[in-house]
């Protein structure tokens, strides 16, 4: 099975893992890695050594960070540098992540899993815009 981590600032990471086992229960194969106020840079690489541990048995791993070039990206890509198993994506939203779950639950192919990360990234954002309707006027909240 494919190794999925999430990494960020913050309680970033077990944040979204919060909401991701909500919607989708407890998930095999998965890791987090916050990056907390206070801690340093030392404790940021022992705590992606050690996530990363977790998934030494899978064959692949994607790595989900919260943004290009913060520390946690740019800490875990020195491992990727070594570690040929990892992809890194950074930029990660809650709907990306719950798909490329699913699907990885569902059998995807590693192939499969990785073309679709950035498309479905992608559809996750936009804008809501009510329609008005002919009956509506401005002053409908009074």
């Amino acid at each position: 099975m494919t190794g999925i981590m999430v990494v960020g600032h913050g309680h970033f990471a077990s944040g979204i893992r919060s909401a991701l086992e909500l919607i989708l229960g407890e998930q095999a194969d998965f890791a987090t890695t916050d990056f907390p106020e206070g801690d340093t840079k030392t404790e940021l690489e022992a705590h992606i050594r050690q996530a990363l541990d977790t998934l030494k048995h899978t064959e692949k791993i994607l790595v989900f960070c919260d943004l290009l070039s913060g520390s946690p990206f740019n800490t875990v890509i020195m491992e990727a540098m070594k570690d040929e198993r990892l992809t890194v994506y950074y930029g990660v939203n809650l709907g990306m992540l719950v798909e490329t779950l699913m699907n990885r639950n569902l059998g995807s192919t590693w192939e499969e899993l990785t073309a679709r990360v950035l498309e479905s990234g992608r559809e996750q954002l936009g804008v809501f815009t009510p329609e008005k309707t002919e009956d509506e006027d401005d002053d409908s909240w009074d």
